[in-house]
């Protein structure tokens, strides 16, 4: 309001009387041009590029200021913490969450949770404030409810529950392991999952609290055309692609609208599709296997519109999440092309920027002891071991919540690939079409990095 204020009276005060209203290039009227002098009119022009030139400063710090004041809207109030006061923050919330076993009666119970809130606070530990806007507690709530990795465990000891509970009742008992059988002989999760469901599941209106929360925000910078198939590849992975699950596994930031005709199914790990109960909330949603059969299916359409979108860097890569870094595990990684290729879908690169800062993961450098530890078990069992602190409910230092850090998915312009129905792998077109895509991502990532306060360079690996 200040600059706009400024700007206002620096207008008044500084602007001839022989500036066109448009102000392009700094011209005069020609009736103006015919009736003064050359003195004037050089004085004229001097004194409204000058104009326009503080303008624009302002206009530039303006723009500045207000994605300074957003970015530290949508973040935590307090810093992440380090060292003793995480650790102590971590012993008060796991007492916070346990209180029922360590007091008795109700009563003492909310005295006791209190009393411990008011001590945190006191010592300077970064607690949440008692008083906070009810849209953020409704954000934190929907979080709570909604995050992926707490539904898997309550889906699993759901169903481990009722087998164990109705052990008696082989009604019950048939249909649980019925069901479980059910789970590893559909074919689903490799053709998108519910698609009558998919349009009611991606626009629930929850959703746009979720990505308030964050914030998330998609931004297109070409648009589509719906009678081509798309391959778009979601970069970086983070620890659970939670920007892939908002502006993309649903509609809560606009893609139906930015990128319309275009039928885009999310992909994720078939291990997702064995848990009982979630698999069922997951193809709701549409989401697919990442399997190289399900992709097929998407791609092989001849009418065009449709799109798969793939986490290329995978687990992996999710070793690497960590702030201000774009490590990329994709030098290897030409799957996706020669699939592209076969079927001619435009390869669309995708970055989100903010990704690797919603989660704070171990110091795990490439060559320490502890990455060598990892890629040890990654190897063995096929799964990233990924240690991450995120917060808490009532705490910003500790807990399995996604800090409050805006992400922004920045979609590239398509790569038009070619057909070619017989390609086949070590083929030279996928290593030209793979250096093409790695070469649109960095200059894509070059482009916005600087808008979005990043200063690392893309590495590939």
């Amino acid at each position: 309001v200040v600059l706009a204020l400024k700007m206002k009276a620096h207008c008044h005060n500084t602007m001839p009387d022989d500036i066109d209203e448009k102000g392009e290039g700094g011209k005069l009227l020609p009736s103006q041009v015919n009736g003064a002098g050359d003195d004037e009119q050089t004085d004229s022009v001097k004194t409204r590029e000058d104009l326009l030139r503080e303008m624009r400063e302002l206009r530039d710090e303006n723009a500045r200021l207000r994605a300074s004041i957003k970015k530290q809207e949508s973040s935590d109030r307090t810093e992440f913490p380090t060292g003793t006061k995480r650790l102590i923050t971590a012993l008060i919330s796991l007492t916070i969450y346990n209180i029922l076993y360590f007091v008795p009666g109700f009563y003492e119970r909310i005295i006791a949770f209190f009393i411990l809130l008011i001590l945190a606070k006191l010592a300077g530990l970064p607690f949440a404030p008692m008083y906070i806007p009810p849209e953020r507690r409704m954000q934190m709530l929907v979080i709570a409810l909604t995050f992926a990795p707490l539904q898997m465990i309550e889906c699993l000891l759901a169903y481990v529950f009722i087998i164990w509970y109705f052990r008696d009742n082989w009604f019950v008992l048939t249909i649980m392991l019925g069901y479980g059988a059910w789970i590893y002989i559909d074919k689903s999760p490799s053709r998108g999952g519910y698609k009558r469901l998919k349009k009611i599941f991606r626009h629930l209106p929850h959703y746009r609290l979720v990505a308030d929360y964050y914030p998330c925000r998609l931004v297109r910078t070409t648009p589509l055309d719906p009678k081509h198939n798309y391959l778009f590849g979601y970069h970086p992975h983070g620890i659970i692609s939670v920007g892939a699950q908002a502006n993309f596994g649903t509609d809560s930031t606009g893609f139906d609208v930015k990128f319309p005709g275009i039928d885009l199914t999310l992909m994720t790990l078939n291990l997702t599709f064995k848990i009982p109960f979630f698999r069922e909330l997951v193809l709701a949603h549409g989401l697919a296997s990442c399997g190289r059969n399900s992709i097929n299916h998407h791609l092989e359409s001849k009418e065009g519109g449709n799109a798969v979108m793939l986490v290329i860097g995978g687990a992996a890569e999710s070793l690497d999440a960590h702030p201000d870094l774009m490590d990329l595990t994709l030098k290897n990684r030409k799957g996706f092309v020669r699939l592209a290729l076969r079927h001619g879908a435009h390869l669309v690169p995708v970055i989100s920027f903010g990704e690797n800062e919603v989660f704070t993961g171990i110091p795990n450098q490439r060559g320490s002891f502890t990455r060598d530890v990892q890629n040890w078990l990654q190897k063995k069992t096929g799964v990233a071991p990924v240690l991450f602190v995120g917060r808490g409910i009532f705490n910003y230092a500790f807990g399995v919540f996604p800090h409050r850090r805006p992400i922004t998915s920045v979609v590239g312009a398509p790569l038009p690939c070619p057909k070619v129905a017989d390609v086949k792998k070590g083929d030279p077109i996928i290593d030209e079409w793979h250096a093409k895509y790695l070469e649109a991502l960095k200059d894509l990532y070059e482009e916005h990095k600087s808008q979005h306060g990043m200063t690392a360079e893309m590495r590939f690996f």
